[in-house]
């Protein structure tokens, strides 16, 4: 998901487990019926300013939601999250936030999500959005499930504090019940990449990001796209 993060992680993954969560090096996908649906994609400013005739190509090959990039950590706010909000939500698409988690105590994790929680208010009144935890840093490989687990825990109490009510964590699938667990309040947001994908993946899970490289037409780079397998994406 984080750009500037893939080539580390890839390495790292590959390291770990001796496996890639596949597809980061596969051609760019192109719409085809034969792939799982493009539900939903995930942008940062990585991907630019958003215009309406864009997102509307999107929405008429089925992408029902947008999921931005908010905040890094304590220091980073995505420059471009003001307007990539308002022309998701002109254009009718359900719009959620993710936070690329940088903590690994209790307390830093709890200042994250203070920092989230407020980046997201200044764009957004709207409280039936999802608050995702983009937990994907290497260094979160080098600890433990409790503690990363744990510290999750804390950075949701003080989400849902602050009235949002949908909280969950994008990873990749192959890091589930190893670094971290989901739970009922966190069902997954799963990364697995198939070089062909077809059909659905991890269905107790509320989305599969199936593919990094999705490119709609009229579209100038390469999106990350995610199946949906209920509605919890999309806002009331």
């Amino acid at each position: 998901m984080k750009k500037s993060t893939l080539l580390k992680l890839a390495a790292l993954t590959l390291a770990t487990f001796g496996v890639l969560a596949a597809g980061n090096t596969a051609q760019a996908n192109t719409y085809s019926s034969s792939h799982p649906n493009a539900d939903m994609v995930d942008i940062s400013a990585y991907q630019g300013a958003q215009t309406n005739l864009g997102l509307q190509g999107m929405k008429d090959k089925g992408v029902q939601a947008m999921t931005i990039k908010a905040t890094e950590g304590t220091y980073y706010t995505n420059p471009l999250l003001a307007q990539q909000t308002a022309t998701a939500q002109s254009a009718g698409l359900s719009i959620n936030f993710y936070h690329y988690a940088q903590f690994t105590t209790k307390a830093q994790a709890k200042k994250e999500a203070k920092y989230f929680v407020k980046k997201v208010k200044g764009v957004t009144d709207q409280k039936n959005v999802v608050m995702a935890i983009d937990f994907e840093a290497p260094k979160l490989a080098s600890q433990s499930i409790t503690k990363n687990d744990r510290n999750i825990k804390a950075f949701n109490k003080v989400v849902k504090a602050a009235g949002f009510t949908k909280t969950d964590i994008y990873t990749n699938a192959n890091w589930v019940d190893s670094y971290v667990s989901m739970t009922s309040d966190n069902l997954g947001w799963l990364a697995n990449y198939p070089n062909n994908p077809t059909g659905k993946k991890y269905a107790a899970a509320n989305a599969w990001q199936w593919t990094s490289n999705f490119k709609f037409a009229g579209q100038a780079g390469k999106l990350d796209v995610s199946q949906l397998n209920n509605d919890y994406y999309l806002n009331d």
